[in-house]
């Protein structure tokens, strides 16, 4: 009778050699070892929710597309809090980056949890989490109970990781680009919805005849804590955590087989270059989300209604813009691997940051409102050419790479808040913004990811397809049976084909080359730029994004 590490061993050389079967029947063409999807389903077809790849990913943007308008939705109604319990733009500007800066650190952890643990599970605790004190928004009296209150509920902008980290778990580096981009994209849009879900909550309230400005606006907020709710229950019910139902082994398991990630992310130095090229791109973003109703409201005397829907056309653009940007990086990735994908990136920051000097200097309101939505055009490209070469950075820590460069983003928010405290006013600060994001944009030459790792995994699993098809092969297994009985001696000898006329001798293949019919296991250290972990440890610690 085998014992239990014989029949150990004899389970994991059955898992190596063989591709796992999918925990159920996919709809999408996906890689048989991976089984992350190798296309996607944007249409209107049946197909387009399917579980788990496609319907992961809808449940990844609509939780962040709920979780940005609650995360942003005192900004749209600033105006009449600041006039109702007299507060200064200063306090305003505090609060904003109060509001921001909590997310930096639930960045910097969420990431390294979820790649123990999942998404779902992380990605749902904090939208629960922040539902909470939303709920009390109505009740704050001061500056300090509004940067409290906007402290607390900031933590649910942590959930970008989440949607970043799920649908790179879902989908094939190739469509990294467009897909994450797509997901970020579309759930920025939170970042516009805002500004016309919360002053068409406000109006409603106030057509109440019982209810005045002040009462209309301490009673919008129940409605967005009640969605964060919601959207936490359908990421919990509805989705899964991975293409494979063994991504993810209990914690206690997990940290002897992988370790502690963060400490790997933290001394990538590609890691850091990407947190301050997202500081210039998704941070200025979160900075225009919190400044931009106010400031048409205070510059170009617009009503709250009015200044509300002008500054929500700057996060609508993300409806197309940000995936444009991973498209674009996906398309010159196609043509000039990571060369092109980081050129892709330096032209479109240099692009945003001359379009916000153009934008801070107009004092034309429909010159204004123009150059506004240019530069989103090229902001929100950035953020999609970002986060095309995210998932090269550190392939067995994809989770916490997610975590530190949208932390950058939300570090970049809270510097450009500061700048905005000590600037004359919101016109110049753009301005000196403006000039701080092209040069910056112009130091992501200082970009040095490749995608050695990612196709060196491929190689392996084409390598294992190949030995398994072999196997199956009673052709090959005789001409392997034999040569391993000549072995010694060093003889070539070719398979017996006469029961099959049609095949052709086959001779023994002795080297370690990838091309080889007789493919044989990576057994050198291979390692990319960027600090990247061995390949062969990348695989055999079961990591989410090497399955």
């Amino acid at each position: 009778m085998a014992s239990r590490a014989e029949r150990r061993n004899r389970e994991r050389n059955k898992r190596i050699n063989e591709p796992p079967e999918p925990f159920m029947e996919f709809t999408l063409k996906y890689d048989p070892w991976t089984h992350k999807a190798l296309e996607f389903k944007l249409d209107c077809s049946k197909d387009c929710c399917a579980r788990p790849h496609m319907r992961a990913f809808h449940l990844a943007w609509s939780s962040f597309l709920m979780a940005f308008i609650a995360w942003f939705a005192f900004a749209p109604l600033a105006p009449v809090i600041k006039a109702t319990i007299g507060l200064s733009n200063q306090e305003i500007l505090v609060a904003n980056i109060t509001s921001v800066l909590t997310t930096v650190f639930a960045r910097f952890l969420m990431g390294p949890i979820m790649d123990i643990v999942g998404p779902r599970i992380v990605q749902s605790s904090v939208l629960v989490f922040s539902a909470i004190p939303l709920f009390f928004g109505g009740l704050i009296n001061d500056g300090l109970s509004l940067a409290v209150v906007r402290g607390l509920v900031g933590v649910v902008g942590a959930t970008f990781v989440g949607c970043q980290f799920w649908t790179s778990l879902m989908f094939e580096q190739e469509l990294a680009g467009t897909m994450n981009a797509t997901a970020a994209g579309w759930g920025n849009l939170g970042g516009g919805l805002s500004q016309l879900v919360m002053i068409g909550i406000y109006n409603m309230n106030l057509s109440a005849s019982s209810c005045d400005s002040e009462c209309a606006w301490r009673n919008a907020f129940y409605i967005p804590a009640f969605v964060l709710l919601v959207a936490a229950t359908m990421v919990m019910g509805l989705g899964d955590d991975g293409p494979r139902s063994d991504m993810f082994l209990p914690p206690y398991e997990q940290t002897l087989l992988r370790g502690y990630g963060m400490a790997n992310v933290a001394t990538n130095k590609q890691v850091w270059i990407l947190m301050i090229q997202y500081a210039v791109c998704f941070g200025v973003e979160l900075h225009l989300n919190n400044t931009a109703a106010l400031y048409f409201f205070e510059r170009y005397g617009l009503n709250l209604t009015t200044a509300g829907i002008v500054a929500s056309t700057f996060g609508l653009m993300n409806l197309f813009a940000r995936s444009w940007g991973g498209f674009v990086s996906d398309w010159a990735y196609g043509r000039y691997g990571m060369d092109g994908r980081k050129v892709t990136h330096v032209i479109l920051t240099c692009l945003e940051g001359l379009s916000l000097v153009v934008f801070s200097q107009q004092t034309d309101f429909g010159a204004a409102v123009f150059f506004l939505i240019v530069f989103s055009f090229f902001v929100q490209g950035a953020e999609g050419s970002t986060f095309g070469i995210v998932p090269y950075v550190d392939v067995a820590n994809t989770g916490g790479v997610c975590g530190f460069v949208g932390a950058g983003g939300n570090i970049g928010a809270v510097v450009w808040g500061s700048l905005f405290l000590v600037t004359d006013n919101f016109s110049q600060g753009y301005m000196i913004l403006g000039i701080i994001v092209f040069v910056i944009g112009l130091s992501a030459y200082l970009i040095d990811v490749d995608d050695f790792a990612v196709k060196e995994l491929k190689k392996i699993n084409e390598q294992k397809a190949a030995a398994q098809e072999m196997e199956n092969d009673p052709t090959l297994n005789l001409y392997v049976a034999e040569n391993k009985a000549n072995k010694a001696d060093g003889s070539i000898k070719m398979a017996d084909t006469s029961a099959d006329p049609s095949s052709s001798p086959m001779p023994t293949q002795t080297s370690a080359d990838p091309s080889s019919p007789m493919p044989t296991p990576l057994a050198t250290p291979v390692v990319g730029r960027g600090g990247r972990r061995r390949i062969a440890d990348i695989e055999n610690l079961d990591s989410p994004l090497a399955h």
